[in-house]
């Protein structure tokens, strides 16, 4: 409509050149008022996140030498909970498997995920949550992984500051890590995840010190960054759905626990 109605102003102003010009402006105009890509945009946002997701995946699995059975349980319960058709799930097993292989285009997957995602930080954020669940599925993340994540940050356009600070909430020290990593080079030598699998203030990014101004505005935040209606919207592929909604249900019981420990 914002086409049509532009073209036919700047026809009436400027005859054809004008009637371009007025389409295009109409055009911009329309995805500026709506607020988020069109139905074609979307598709290609989707196919960007599944393509360079899966095959990311793999390169993760493997970039430590092996890919570990846990490493393969995880990758295979997120298809799972994605509920994908026979096609789709052929289709992520091939990305995962080309993943492996030092001459998969990978970095090209990414850039063009960061390209069609631009802005949309919470798109490419719930992205790196699904690499970082891969990467400690053993309860560890090694350099060789951080290392690999920390280019995916730069090639999608995604703050390393904010992965770092991810990987902080799940107990995880990537610096730490790192000097561990430098003095042995066993897989014992690696940070791990000592904490319990539920740890509310885990979850939120918050402290049991913090006050409870911070800890709601930590909720808030995390709440509007995980609602997968707004995922969706900005191009999240609608397989990734049930894991946006157990992500946020998830911070949603962190909150409600965080109160109930509270007394608030």
């Amino acid at each position: 409509m914002g086409i049509i109605i532009g073209a036919i102003i700047g026809y009436k102003f400027g005859n054809i050149p004008g009637m371009l010009l007025g389409a295009w402006v109409g055009y911009w105009l329309e995805r500026q008022l709506t607020g988020g890509p069109q139905v074609s945009d979307k598709k290609r946002i989707q196919e960007a996140f599944f393509n360079a997701l899966f095959m990311t995946m793999g390169r993760l699995a493997k970039v430590d030498g092996r890919v570990s059975p846990v490493e393969i349980e995880r990758t295979e319960g997120i298809m799972k909970h994605m509920n994908l058709n026979p096609e789709m799930r052929q289709k992520a097993i091939d990305l995962f498997t080309q993943g492996k292989r030092q001459g998969s285009d990978m970095e090209g997957m990414l850039r063009r995920f960061g390209a069609e995602a631009k802005r949309a930080l919470s798109l490419k954020q719930i992205f790196l949550e699904m690499l970082v669940d891969v990467a400690e599925a053993d309860g560890m993340i090694s350099r060789a992984e951080m290392d690999l994540m920390m280019q995916v940050c730069q090639l999608i356009g995604y703050p390393p500051k904010l992965l770092e600070a991810m990987l902080k909430m799940r107990s995880f020290h990537a610096q730490g890590g790192y000097q561990q990593q430098r003095q042995s080079s066993s897989r014992q030598s690696r940070p791990s995840n000592r904490h319990a699998p539920f740890n509310p203030y885990q979850v939120l990014g918050v402290t049991a010190n913090d006050n409870k101004i911070t800890v709601r505005k930590a909720y808030k935040r995390l709440m509007s960054q995980h609602h997968p209606d707004k995922l969706v919207a900005k191009g999240l592929p609608p397989e990734m759905m049930k894991v946006a909604e157990e992500k946020a249900k998830q911070i949603q019981l962190s909150w409600e626990k965080v109160k109930e420990l509270k007394g608030w």
